[in-house]
C-alpha cells in the first residue's frame, strides 16, 4: 500500500508539472496537441473541436503536454510564438511544481496544524525528577515571571548562567514551587534542567500561514541549491543520492512511520525539489529551453536546430545514464540492506 502511494505521489507530482506547462499554454495561446494523465496503453481520450485531447493512460506514474508543431498546429504552433510566450509554457511547470508545495504547506499548517512546543514537561530525566518535577506538570512561571512560551523558559535558564531556576508548576489543580539547577550540556553547547517540553498540534491562522509556507520553499531551494553546490564542487553529498527505486523507498518508509503529516512534507518537499531540478541548464531540461529561448531573444534568431537537438540528445542521454546508475546503486543497496 505505502509503495502504491510513493509512487502516486510521484506520478502526481510529475502530472502537476505537466498541468502547468498545460495552462500555461494556453494562457499564451498556444495550442497543445495531447494532455495525457498517465503513460503507456490509452484507457481513455476526449478531443474536441479546436481543443487539446486529454488522455487517461494505463501507468499512473507521470503525463505528459505535447504540443503542436510548426506544421501542424498552424499560426498557435509553439515554435511560431514569441520567445516570451514559449518561456512562459516552458517555464509553468516548474511554476506549478512550486505553487502546488505552497499549497500544500498552507493547507498542512492552517487546516491540520503543526506539532508546537507547549509550556508542558513530557519527559523528565534523574536530576530534574530529583528536585521533584513531574511528567505531566504545566510550567507557570519561572523566576516569578509569567510563562507564555516555551522560549521564556529557554530564555531564563540561559540567563541564569547555571544558578538555580526557580519554577512555579501546576499538578492536579495545585501550584507547586521547584527549584532546578542548570548543567552546561557540552554536545549542545547551552545550559538546560533537565526536561523536555510537550508538543500539541496547533492550527496556523493564515495569514502566517501563507508567509510561513513561502518560506519554507525559499529554504528548501537554498538547501536543494547548497546540496548541489556540494556535489559539483566537492563530491560531498554525492552518497546521499538515489534513482526512482530509493526515493520510492524513502517514501514508503517514512510514510508508514510517520503517517499523513510525512506524507505531505514529503510531497511539499519533492515538489519544490521537482522544480529546482528542471530549472537546471541542463539540456533536455526546461532550464535548458529557457536559456535556448533567451539565447534566441539576444541573438534575434532560433539556435541551429541541429545545435539545439545535438544539445538536448547529449543531455538526455547524461540523464539517462544517472537514472540507470542510481537505479542499481539503489538496487544494489536494498539487497544488502542499506537503505
Amino acid at each position: 500500500m505505502y509503495v502504491l502511494l510513493a509512487l502516486l505521489m510521484l506520478g502526481a507530482l510529475i502530472v502537476a508539472h505537466e498541468l502547468g506547462h498545460y495552462l500555461m499554454a494556453r494562457r499564451c495561446g498556444i495550442a497543445v496537441k495531447e494532455f495525457s494523465v498517465g503513460m503507456g496503453p490509452l484507457l481513455l481520450s476526449r478531443k474536441r473541436e479546436g481543443k487539446a485531447q486529454l488522455s487517461l493512460r494505463a501507468l499512473p506514474v507521470g503525463g505528459y503536454c505535447m504540443f503542436y508543431g510548426e506544421e501542424d498546429g498552424g499560426e498557435r504552433a509553439f515554435a511560431r510564438q514569441s520567445v516570451g510566450r514559449r518561456a512562459a509554457a516552458v517555464a509553468g511547470g516548474p511554476l506549478m511544481n512550486f505553487a502546488l508545495a505552497l499549497v500544500v504547506v498552507v493547507v498542512y499548517v492552517c487546516l491540520l496544524g503543526v506539532q508546537t512546543a507547549v509550556p508542558r514537561v513530557a519527559e523528565v530525566e534523574e536530576n530534574a525528577a530529583a528536585a521533584g518535577l513531574q511528567i505531566g506538570d504545566e510550567l507557570l512561571l519561572v523566576d516569578g515571571r509569567e510563562i507564555e512560551t516555551t522560549e521564556d523558559v529557554v530564555s531564563a535558564i540561559a540567563a541564569a548562567q547555571g544558578a538555580s531556576v526557580a519554577f512555579t508548576v501546576l499538578r492536579g489543580g495545585e501550584e507547586r514551587q521547584i527549584a532546578l539547577a542548570p548543567f552546561y550540556d557540552e554536545a549542545l553547547g547551552r545550559y538546560r534542567v533537565g526536561f523536555t517540553f510537550a508538543t500539541q498540534r496547533e492550527r496556523v491562522p493564515l495569514w502566517r500561514g501563507v508567509p510561513f509556507a513561502v518560506s519554507y520553499c525559499v529554504q528548501s531551494v537554498g538547501a536543494i541549491l547548497d546540496v548541489l553546490g556540494g556535489i559539483l564542487t566537492t563530491g560531498r553529498g554525492t552518497e546521499n543520492m538515489t534513482g526512482l527505486v530509493g526515493t520510492v523507498y524513502v517514501i514508503q518508509d517514512a510514510t508508514r512511520s510517520g503517517g499523513l503529516d510525512m506524507f505531505l512534507e514529503l510531497l511539499a518537499m519533492i515538489s519544490v525539489n521537482l522544480g529546482v531540478m528542471n530549472l537546471l541548464p541542463i539540456p533536455g531540461l526546461d532550464g535548458s529551453k529557457l536559456i535556448f529561448l533567451a539565447a534566441e531573444g539576444v541573438l534575434h534568431r532560433p539556435l541551429p536546430e541541429r545545435v539545439e537537438s545535438a544539445l538536448t540528445l547529449a543531455g538526455l542521454a547524461l540523464i539517462f545514464a544517472l537514472m540507470i546508475a542510481l537505479t542499481y546503486k539503489d538496487v544494489t543497496r536494498l539487497l544488502m540492506g542499506g537503505l
